[in-house]
């Protein structure tokens, strides 16, 4: 039985055989079988001629395809939504986010684009399980939904992260008033297995201009969530094109580093470390330089976050490791030890504490090959005392910023100061106060009972070691 739907379609194909007009139908059609239910089949029909006087007839070919097209049904479904939360994925997303670019260069109007990553979401998983995971993601993008407009688009780009597009966008406010419609939506309460939550979320935010592609606007939406993320979380950071640059320029000093690593560039300078008390030089620091073949040479300050980012430090760690015991195997008069930093990232406070045995006993070797470990920047960072109980730790460094803030009275930084001073004598610990940079710095470090000292006053940092047994008189 033909569906009424398709009751005229049918009609007209039957005349445009009957007449001439096409040879042949080859089409799916709606049906409806004897007991009411629904079908769909793919359909041939073709005109047969009668011989002598019989009249012509309808030759029909009908094949049940109901299964056939519910599977391919599921399968486009499939292909364009994500199957937790029901929302559009990735690949639909950029194309229509391509369809309404092209719409607003029409319409002289923007398309913002919001890449939207939830808040210590791996927390979830990780203590509440999986489902708990699904829970949270399928709320909140239910959340999301609620709050857009019919035109809006919203798709689930994996994991915990959502991307929302909106269209006919007239000016950074419109954006805004999304953005708050979005956290405010996200950050409701919900109980999940029992548990209280409250939900947070960064946003990256680009607006398009008339040249922008899909790819280009979800790379600065991506760039300005880094930023939102670093900045703190549970905030929203618009796209600039400095964002941009700064990309490109990271992007080119990891490549660069690579090379830098592989080549050897990396050079020392060695800053004097001298005993307060007389002045006399009693080691050095070893700071890493980049001899850039083309910028010349380079601070840390220029690739040494770079460089921790991608992993690349290991190997900085690793050439400026070599120099030094090159150095000490050449001239073994040196005055006093070389120190070498070592990056947060090769040793955090964390895994030093998370692998305290372990790491332990490492250390325990190596003070007994005559290496000294120092806890650096003390009183900044993840700096804790119970390093200095837990950990055979041989000496302290006071962090600069300590030192700057020191005055001619009473301050918090003078007291700081001294209080760690006191902690290191009271520990047997060596005290080096970094930064010092006038008489009056020093005078004030030798009076609280720092024993050594470093920092411009006594030398700035030489592609040579200071040989000279004493750099400035005694204080």
């Amino acid at each position: 039985m033909i569906d009424p739907q398709h009751q005229q379609l049918v009609d007209g194909i039957r005349d445009s055989l009957a007449h001439g007009q096409t040879e042949k139908f080859e089409g799916q059609l709606r049906l409806a079988r004897s007991d009411g239910a629904a079908l769909w089949a793919r359909v041939a029909a073709v005109i047969v001629g009668g011989e002598g006087d019989a009249p012509s007839s309808f030759l029909i070919q009908v094949v049940d395809v109901t299964a056939e097209r519910e599977a391919q049904q599921q399968l486009s479904y499939q292909a364009f939504h994500d199957a937790l939360t029901g929302l559009r994925n990735r690949a639909w997303i950029l194309d229509m986010l391509e369809v309404d670019l092209r719409t607003a260069r029409r319409t002289a109007s923007s398309v913002g684009v919001f890449f939207i990553d939830l808040d210590n979401f791996k927390l979830v998983n990780d203590s509440l399980g999986h489902a708990a995971g699904d829970e949270v993601l399928a709320t909140v993008a239910d959340r999301i939904s609620s709050v857009l407009r019919p035109a809006d688009r919203v798709g689930r780009f994996g994991g915990d992260e959502f991307v929302v597009v909106v269209p006919d966008v007239q000016g950074p406010a419109d954006v805004e008033r999304v953005a708050e419609r979005l956290s405010a939506a996200i950050a409701t309460e919900l109980t999940v297995q029992g548990h209280r939550i409250v939900p947070t979320a960064s946003m990256g935010i680009a607006v398009s201009s008339s040249t922008s592609t899909p790819a280009e606007l979800l790379r600065d939406t991506d760039l300005a969530l880094f930023r939102a993320k670093d900045a703190g979380r549970a905030r929203w950071q618009f796209f600039d094109e400095d964002m941009h640059a700064q990309a490109v320029s990271r992007l080119t000093t990891e490549d660069e580093l690579r090379r830098a690593v592989a080549e050897r560039q990396f050079v020392l300078h060695y800053q004097p470390i001298v005993r307060l008390t007389d002045g006399a030089v009693v080691g050095h620091e070893a700071l890493v330089r980049w001899q850039h073949p083309r910028r010349g040479l380079l601070h840390p300050g220029d690739f040494l976050q770079v460089a921790e980012d991608s992993g690349l430090i290991v190997g900085v760690g690793r050439e400026v490791l070599d120099q030094v015991c090159a150095l000490l195997a050449a001239d073994p008069d040196l005055p006093g030890p070389v120190s070498v930093n070592v990056s947060a990232v090769e040793l955090s406070e964390t895994a030093v504490l998370s692998l305290l045995d372990a790491t332990h006993s490492g250390l325990v070797a190596l003070r007994e090959l005559g290496v000294g470990v120092q806890v650096d920047d003390f009183g900044t960072g993840y700096s804790s005392i119970s390093l200095l109980r837990d950990l055979p730790v041989t000496g302290i460094k006071l962090d600069r910023s300590f030192v700057a803030d020191l005055t001619g009275g009473d301050s918090p930084a003078n007291a700081l100061a001294a209080g760690v001073a006191g902690l290191a004598a009271g520990l047997s610990l060596d005290g080096v106060a970094e930064g010092v940079e006038t008489i009056e710095q020093a005078a004030t470090l030798h009076a609280q009972g720092w024993t050594h000292g470093q920092g411009y006053l006594f030398g700035r940092p030489e592609p040579v070691p200071r040989v000279a047994a004493v750099v400035r008189p005694p204080f």
